[in-house]
């Protein structure tokens, strides 16, 4: 049998519905949360989180470096 690439897989579903295109837009791109924050908010993994970002066509925010500092 195939290992599932995501431990939440089975739930995944229920977050999916909850965490929708709108709702991941608002929190990621608006709001600037980070994917371990969605996560925790909605029981999910972060990998799950970039999952979706990545599904609904939404722009990916890399962290910032030292480089990137004031």
């Amino acid at each position: 049998m195939r290992k599932a690439r995501f431990r939440n897989v089975g739930a995944g579903k229920g977050v999916k519905q909850e965490l929708d295109a709108e709702t991941l837009r608002r929190l990621y791109i608006e709001e600037a949360r980070n994917q371990a924050d969605i996560a925790r908010e909605f029981g999910c993994t972060p990998q799950f989180v970039s999952l979706l970002v990545h599904e609904y066509g939404l722009e990916r925010r890399f962290p910032a470096t030292k480089d990137d500092a004031p």
